[in-house]
Formats: structure tokens, sequence, C-alpha cells
């Protein structure tokens, strides 16, 4: 099996942490490891994994809140949840997090085992099926992996400008407010000024750099992706 994606564990057990690593190093490229939330955290925003095993019991972040902060920035990464039967009911509440799976603890080495490949399997299926969102005859969105095309050729994109792209091109009928944006964008940072210069500043860079404009831009209201028939 070619192990070309990633996984990030979090266990705050370190004994059963150290034999499962073991375990997913034989299916992953390479394996990040956390014994607490916060860790975890601190390690998905560096490395961006494939794929998340996170125990629901932890110090620092619990798994519930880690992986709803982890989903506002990411719906795609797959996450399974790792929790004792007396947790389930929290999971029933947290429908919005799109769970691949949930196991309960002890972990059985089989079902673990069986969760892995079929990961991998819907991984490989993705990697395979690429999806665009044609913007107009000169710019198409790459759906899939998050990627703008100025005439085939790939536009390089800072990770504000991608995540600012992605939100339109997942949401083509919509308009977005300033302030909409601006949570989207900087949700995570406290400490970023309320006006709204440094969107201005966004947008304007991101025109220069591919020297178009591919918003509509509404006095009062917003923007809206500009979509060619």
């Amino acid at each position: 099996m070619e192990n070309k994606y990633t996984i990030l564990y979090a266990e705050d057990n370190d004994s059963i942490r150290e034999n499962y690593v073991s375990f997913l190093k034989s299916y992953f490229g390479k394996v990040y490891e956390a014994e607490n939330g916060t860790k975890a955290l601190d390690l998905y925003n560096k490395n961006r994994p494939d794929v998340l095993l996170l125990d629901i019991n932890m110090p620092g972040i619990n798994g519930l809140d880690l992986a709803q902060q982890i989903r506002k920035k990411d719906e795609s990464v797959k996450i399974i949840m790792l929790t004792a039967y007396s947790d389930t009911d929290k999971l029933l509440q947290a429908t919005e997090l799109n769970l691949t799976k949930y196991l309960i603890k002890p972990i059985k080495t089989f079902e673990l085992e069986e969760i892995i490949t079929s990961v991998i399997e819907k991984l490989n299926n993705k990697d395979t099926k690429t999806e665009f969102l044609q913007i107009n005859s000169i710019f198409k969105w790459d759906v899939t992996n998050h990627k703008l095309y100025k005439n085939d050729e790939e536009i390089s994109l800072t990770k504000k400008e991608m995540v600012l792209l992605n939100l339109f091109c997942t949401h083509v009928d919509s308009t977005f407010s300033n302030a909409q944006i601006m949570e989207h964008l900087w949700k995570d940072d406290y400490n970023v000024d309320p006006n709204t210069s440094k969107l201005r500043v966004l947008f304007s860079k991101l025109r220069s750099k591919i020297e178009h404009d591919l918003f509509i831009t509404t006095y009062g209201i917003g923007y809206k992706l500009k979509l060619e028939d």
C-alpha cells in the first residue's frame, strides 16, 4: 500500500497512543501525534493532515471542540472520533461535524484497520476525481484541491486568497458582506482591526495578481462571484 497520506492522532493516554502510532505508520506516510487537544490543533494548523483520529476526552481542548474548530476551516478532512460508551450521546448532537466514523474504546484493531482502509480508499478516489468550477472563459476553480487556474495555468495563491476564493466558489449564488468575509478569513485573530482596509487590500492584491476582477461589488451590500453564463 502506498503511504502518501498523513494522519494526526490525538490521545492523552501515552501507552495507548504509542501502541497505535506504530500501527498507523504502516498505513500513512507521516503520523503526527498529540497528547492533548491544544497541541493537536497546533499540529493541524502547521501540517494540514489528511485524516484526524481524535479522542473525545482530552485536556486542553476536547475532541468535539477540536473537530468543530477544524471544520470551520476544512470541510473535507476525514475525522474519526474515539469515544467511550458514556460519550455517544454527545456525538448524536454533533451531526454538523460530518464525522467519517466514531469508534468505541477500547479500540479493536480489526475495526480500526477496516476504517483506515476505507478512508484511504476514499482519499484515493478523491485524488482521481477533480471537480472544476468554470468561472469564465479564462478562469476556473479547482473545487477538489482549492486552486485557481488562468488559461489552464495554476495561479500561486496566498492562504487568505485561497480561503477567500473557496468561500465564493462554494457559495456561487451568495453575496457576502464585509463583516461576513472578515469573520470567515480572520475569525481566529481577535486583534484584527474592525475596519475593512485589510479586506480591501486583499481584494486589490488578488485583482492585481490575476489581472482581472472576479467579483461584483454592490455598495453597502457586499461582494458576489462574477460568473459568466
